[in-house]
């Protein structure tokens, strides 16, 4: 169980940097060359400021969510080992 859980804030650390950084990088991307850059760093502080609680938010869903159904890596149910049968199967000799 902690080993899940380790997984789990893990991967939410790693799904929350990704899709902050994806998205400053397009917003970024979008206003490059029309403004000077303290109006680029206007917006990008103005941007930061208003969305970060919704990637914040959506970043822990998609963590619970993986780690409780097992869909990401380290985070899936420990396989339960099967009993070796007792019964010897008797071949037949030709």
């Amino acid at each position: 169980m902690t080993k899940k859980l380790i997984f789990g804030l893990m991967w939410f650390v790693i799904i929350f940097l990704v899709s902050y950084i994806v998205m400053g990088v397009i917003f970024v991307f979008l206003t490059a060359g029309t403004e000077a850059n303290q109006v680029k760093y206007e917006a990008a502080m103005s941007f930061r400021n208003t969305y970060i609680v919704f990637f914040f938010i959506g970043s822990l869903i998609l963590a619970i969510l993986g780690t409780l159904t097992g869909i990401l890596p380290g985070t899936k149910k420990p396989r339960a080992k099967k009993k070796a049968s007792t019964k010897k199967k008797s071949r037949k000799k030709k």
